[in-house]
């Protein structure tokens, strides 16, 4: 702690008496003096945790750094800087502000000059704020990764819901009855009565020609060779309404299997980063009511 706020002189802990005229503080055992800046030491303590309390942690910094500049180990300056790097009006909010909060975030600059200035008795507590500094830190960054995984799950249930819309879109409508046929099953029925009215004609005309060519069955046989004729045609009539929808439905079926796999993925490291953040959220909660116990402890020391 500092010892001049104590009047003790920092360098043989005798007692400081106050020259008015020259404005300094002279130690009554060995001598040493202080000058006038010392005078305020007290205010600038006073005026540091103003600001800390108003929000105003730049200049919280800057009165803490001049107390510094004269007692570069002053304990409730270097506690100071420690909350200011966190942005915490008081130590209390260690335990009163939302804990969960995944916008955390403090100035590792600060804390390293706090803690390196610290005197070795001191370390520990500094040392042990700069941990649940870390702790709330990782929480924070636990908590934004769950919030972005949340957010790629819907999206991936979004895209799922957009190719079911457009699968859906591929099947055939009747428009009498409403009902839905796959293209799948169009196709091949379609293939399957191609190819048996085929069959069926070139059976015919093979009947008809053995039955014997008159007028009348050459007529017959003319139309069923050119029935036969359109059948490539209507095959690429059957492939074009068809067959490109089962690729598409394909595709489809493909893509969606892939979002699945990504969403189970998904799910699982979200569970996993949530059970972490659980077990984070309950050390942190532990530990800071713990740290502003011992805080007060220190205060009243």
């Amino acid at each position: 702690m500092n010892k001049i706020r104590n009047r003790q002189c920092p360098s043989c802990g005798g007692n400081l008496s106050v020259d008015n005229d020259k404005q300094m503080y002279r130690c009554t055992s060995c001598g040493s003096t202080y000058d006038y800046e010392y005078f305020i030491e007290e205010k600038m303590h006073e005026m540091g945790g103003t600001y800390l309390s108003r929000g105003e942690f730049m200049a919280a910094v800057d009165a803490f750094r001049l107390i510094l500049e004269k007692d570069p180990h002053d304990f409730n300056a270097l506690r100071g800087l420690m909350l200011a790097a966190a942005k915490l009006k008081d130590i209390d909010e260690l335990v009163s502000e939302d804990i969960s909060n995944e916008n955390f975030s403090y100035d590792p600059k600060l804390v390293s000059e706090a803690t390196e200035g610290a005197l070795e008795e001191d370390k520990e507590y500094f040392a042990e704020l700069k941990r649940l500094y870390s702790d709330k830190k990782e929480l924070s960054e636990y908590l934004k990764e769950i919030e972005f995984l949340a957010k790629e799950k819907r999206k991936i249930s979004d895209d799922i819901s957009k190719n079911d819309q457009l699968r859906e879109e591929c099947y055939i409508k009747n428009a009498r009855s409403g009902t839905k046929t796959s293209p799948k099953t169009a196709f091949v029925t379609g293939w399957v009565l191609v190819g048996f009215l085929a069959a069926f004609s070139i059976y015919l005309i093979a009947f008809l020609i053995d039955y014997g060519i008159s007028e009348e069955v050459g007529v017959v046989v003319f139309l069923l060779i050119f029935y036969l004729m359109t059948m490539p045609g209507i095959a690429l009539i059957n492939y074009w309404s068809n067959y490109r929808k089962i690729k598409r439905m394909n595709e489809i079926d493909r893509q969606n299997s892939e979002l699945y796999v990504r969403a189970r993925e998904t799910g699982e490291k979200r569970r996993q980063l949530e059970d972490e953040a659980e077990r984070l959220l309950s050390n942190i909660r532990s530990f800071s009511r713990n740290f502003v116990e011992k805080d007060k402890q220190t205060a009243g020391d």
